[in-house]
Protein backbone atom coordinates (compact mmCIF):
# COMPACT_ATOMS: atom_id res chain seq x y z
CA UNK A 1 0.00 0.00 0.00
CA UNK A 2 1.51 3.59 -0.88
CA UNK A 3 2.08 6.05 1.13
CA UNK A 4 -0.36 8.46 -0.09
CA UNK A 5 -3.07 5.53 0.63
CA UNK A 6 -1.84 5.64 4.28
CA UNK A 7 -1.59 9.22 4.49
CA UNK A 8 -5.46 9.34 3.38
CA UNK A 9 -6.39 6.58 6.40
CA UNK A 10 -4.64 8.29 9.20
CA UNK A 11 -6.50 11.45 7.70
CA UNK A 12 -9.94 9.80 8.06
CA UNK A 13 -9.34 8.04 11.19
CA UNK A 14 -7.99 11.82 12.35
CA UNK A 15 -11.06 13.01 11.43
CA UNK A 16 -13.77 10.23 12.86
CA UNK A 17 -12.08 10.45 16.18
CA UNK A 18 -12.64 13.79 16.23
CA UNK A 19 -16.16 13.78 15.38
CA UNK A 20 -16.53 11.52 17.68
CA UNK A 21 -14.99 13.60 20.51
CA UNK A 22 -16.72 16.83 19.37
CA UNK A 23 -19.99 15.14 19.79
CA UNK A 24 -19.64 13.77 22.83
CA UNK A 25 -18.48 16.63 24.05
CA UNK A 26 -21.82 18.45 23.13
CA UNK A 27 -24.23 15.87 24.07
CA UNK A 28 -22.20 15.63 27.66
CA UNK A 29 -23.06 19.21 28.32
CA UNK A 30 -26.26 19.50 27.30
CA UNK A 31 -27.99 15.82 28.54
CA UNK A 32 -25.08 15.05 31.10
CA UNK A 33 -22.67 12.16 31.13
CA UNK A 34 -24.82 9.77 32.31
CA UNK A 35 -27.81 10.21 29.77
CA UNK A 36 -25.65 10.22 27.04
CA UNK A 37 -25.48 7.12 25.33
CA UNK A 38 -22.71 5.81 22.56
CA UNK A 39 -25.71 5.10 20.23
CA UNK A 40 -26.56 8.93 20.69
CA UNK A 41 -22.17 10.05 20.28
CA UNK A 42 -22.22 8.09 17.28
CA UNK A 43 -25.33 9.07 15.53
CA UNK A 44 -24.45 12.31 15.89
CA UNK A 45 -20.77 12.04 15.15
CA UNK A 46 -22.31 10.40 12.10
CA UNK A 47 -20.32 7.03 12.85
CA UNK A 48 -21.52 3.67 12.96
CA UNK A 49 -21.26 2.07 16.77
CA UNK A 50 -18.85 -0.84 15.50
CA UNK A 51 -16.50 2.53 14.50
CA UNK A 52 -16.94 4.04 17.85
CA UNK A 53 -15.73 0.94 19.45
CA UNK A 54 -12.68 1.48 17.06
CA UNK A 55 -11.34 4.64 18.89
CA UNK A 56 -12.89 4.36 22.42
CA UNK A 57 -13.97 1.20 24.40
CA UNK A 58 -16.28 2.92 27.22
CA UNK A 59 -18.29 6.36 27.07
CA UNK A 60 -16.55 7.24 30.30
CA UNK A 61 -13.01 6.99 28.52
CA UNK A 62 -14.35 9.61 26.26
CA UNK A 63 -13.56 12.24 29.38
CA UNK A 64 -10.14 12.00 29.45
CA UNK A 65 -9.59 11.75 25.49
CA UNK A 66 -11.96 15.26 25.64
CA UNK A 67 -9.39 16.78 28.07
CA UNK A 68 -6.77 15.48 26.42
CA UNK A 69 -7.25 17.17 23.49
CA UNK A 70 -8.55 20.36 24.77
CA UNK A 71 -4.61 20.62 26.17
CA UNK A 72 -3.03 19.36 22.97
CA UNK A 73 -4.78 22.55 21.33
CA UNK A 74 -4.14 24.83 24.26
CA UNK A 75 -0.20 23.90 23.96
CA UNK A 76 -0.10 23.96 20.00
CA UNK A 77 -1.26 27.49 20.25
CA UNK A 78 1.21 28.46 23.16
CA UNK A 79 3.93 26.78 20.93
CA UNK A 80 2.73 29.14 18.26
CA UNK A 81 2.46 32.40 20.13
CA UNK A 82 4.21 35.30 18.93
CA UNK A 83 4.56 37.05 22.24
CA UNK A 84 7.96 37.07 23.29
CA UNK A 85 6.94 36.93 27.17
CA UNK A 86 6.59 34.03 28.26
CA UNK A 87 4.02 35.00 31.58
CA UNK A 88 2.19 36.69 28.65
CA UNK A 89 1.95 33.20 27.39
CA UNK A 90 1.27 31.84 30.90
CA UNK A 91 -1.78 34.13 31.09
CA UNK A 92 -3.10 33.25 27.32
CA UNK A 93 -3.34 29.88 28.54
CA UNK A 94 -4.68 30.14 31.86
CA UNK A 95 -7.39 32.40 30.23
CA UNK A 96 -8.21 30.04 27.33
CA UNK A 97 -8.66 27.28 29.63
CA UNK A 98 -10.53 29.00 32.06
CA UNK A 99 -12.77 30.38 29.05
CA UNK A 100 -12.74 26.88 27.70
CA UNK A 101 -14.06 25.27 30.80
CA UNK A 102 -16.70 27.91 31.40
CA UNK A 103 -18.18 27.14 28.07
CA UNK A 104 -18.07 23.20 29.14
CA UNK A 105 -18.84 23.70 32.62
CA UNK A 106 -20.86 20.44 33.58
CA UNK A 107 -18.12 18.78 31.21
CA UNK A 108 -15.37 19.95 33.18
CA UNK A 109 -17.07 18.75 36.44
CA UNK A 110 -17.29 15.26 35.23
CA UNK A 111 -13.68 15.34 33.91
CA UNK A 112 -11.76 16.47 36.98
CA UNK A 113 -14.49 14.31 39.29
CA UNK A 114 -13.48 11.22 37.03
CA UNK A 115 -9.59 12.70 37.52
CA UNK A 116 -10.27 11.99 40.79
CA UNK A 117 -11.90 8.45 41.27
CA UNK A 118 -9.64 7.30 38.54
CA UNK A 119 -6.22 9.00 38.92
CA UNK A 120 -3.71 8.06 36.29
CA UNK A 121 -0.50 9.39 37.15
CA UNK A 122 1.19 11.34 33.81
CA UNK A 123 -2.01 10.72 31.92
CA UNK A 124 -4.70 12.74 34.06
CA UNK A 125 -5.71 16.13 33.25
CA UNK A 126 -3.67 18.06 35.85
CA UNK A 127 -0.32 16.11 34.81
CA UNK A 128 -0.77 17.36 31.11
CA UNK A 129 -1.21 20.59 32.59
CA UNK A 130 1.47 20.56 34.00
CA UNK A 131 3.92 19.38 31.65
CA UNK A 132 2.54 22.03 29.74
CA UNK A 133 2.86 25.23 31.79
CA UNK A 134 6.43 24.01 33.63
CA UNK A 135 8.21 24.83 30.41
CA UNK A 136 7.09 27.84 30.04
CA UNK A 137 8.26 29.05 34.14
CA UNK A 138 11.63 27.68 32.95
CA UNK A 139 11.45 30.08 30.17
CA UNK A 140 10.02 32.83 32.25
CA UNK A 141 13.04 32.37 34.52
CA UNK A 142 15.51 32.50 32.25
CA UNK A 143 14.46 35.80 31.23
CA UNK A 144 13.90 37.60 34.37
CA UNK A 145 9.67 37.53 33.90
CA UNK A 146 9.75 34.84 37.26
CA UNK A 147 11.77 34.97 40.34
CA UNK A 148 14.77 32.59 39.14
CA UNK A 149 14.94 31.42 43.38
CA UNK A 150 11.54 29.73 43.01
CA UNK A 151 11.61 26.40 42.32
CA UNK A 152 9.67 25.60 39.04
CA UNK A 153 8.05 22.47 40.03
CA UNK A 154 6.74 24.29 42.83
CA UNK A 155 5.50 27.71 40.46
CA UNK A 156 3.64 25.21 38.66
CA UNK A 157 2.11 23.80 40.76
CA UNK A 158 0.76 26.41 42.06
CA UNK A 159 -0.50 27.60 38.60
CA UNK A 160 -2.28 24.37 38.08
CA UNK A 161 -3.78 24.86 41.68
CA UNK A 162 -5.07 28.03 40.80
CA UNK A 163 -7.06 26.63 37.78
CA UNK A 164 -8.76 23.76 39.50
CA UNK A 165 -9.32 25.82 42.82
CA UNK A 166 -11.21 28.01 40.29
CA UNK A 167 -12.83 25.33 38.54
CA UNK A 168 -14.36 23.58 42.03
CA UNK A 169 -15.41 27.20 43.28
CA UNK A 170 -17.75 27.43 39.74
CA UNK A 171 -19.06 24.08 39.78
CA UNK A 172 -20.33 24.46 43.11
CA UNK A 173 -24.03 24.12 43.53
CA UNK A 174 -24.63 27.81 44.28
CA UNK A 175 -22.36 29.02 41.79
CA UNK A 176 -22.95 30.89 38.81
CA UNK A 177 -20.63 31.90 36.30
CA UNK A 178 -20.71 35.85 35.35
CA UNK A 179 -17.85 38.53 34.45
CA UNK A 180 -17.69 39.29 38.04
CA UNK A 181 -16.58 35.34 38.72
CA UNK A 182 -14.21 35.21 35.80
CA UNK A 183 -12.72 38.68 36.86
CA UNK A 184 -12.00 37.41 40.28
CA UNK A 185 -10.12 34.27 38.84
CA UNK A 186 -8.02 36.65 36.77
CA UNK A 187 -7.35 38.47 39.85
CA UNK A 188 -5.92 35.79 41.48
CA UNK A 189 -3.70 34.78 38.59
CA UNK A 190 -2.33 38.55 38.18
CA UNK A 191 -2.14 38.43 42.31
CA UNK A 192 0.20 35.15 41.97
CA UNK A 193 2.63 36.93 39.02
CA UNK A 194 2.89 40.17 41.47
CA UNK A 195 4.77 37.41 43.90
CA UNK A 196 6.47 35.81 41.84
CA UNK A 197 7.56 37.77 38.93
CA UNK A 198 11.21 38.83 38.52
CA UNK A 199 12.84 41.74 38.04
CA UNK A 200 11.62 41.72 34.05
CA UNK A 201 7.84 41.76 34.93
CA UNK A 202 5.90 44.58 34.93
Amino acid sequence: MDNATLSRRERKKRLNRRRILEAALRLFETQGVEATTIEAIAEAADVSRGTFYNYFHTKESLLGAIAAEELSDLEERSSNAEDDSFVGRILDLMRALMTDSVAFLQVTRYILLDAMLHPTGAGSPSAHLDAILKPLVLQAQAQGEIRPDLDPAAVTGVLVSVYLGACFRLIADDATVDRATLAGVEATINMLFDGIGGPSFS
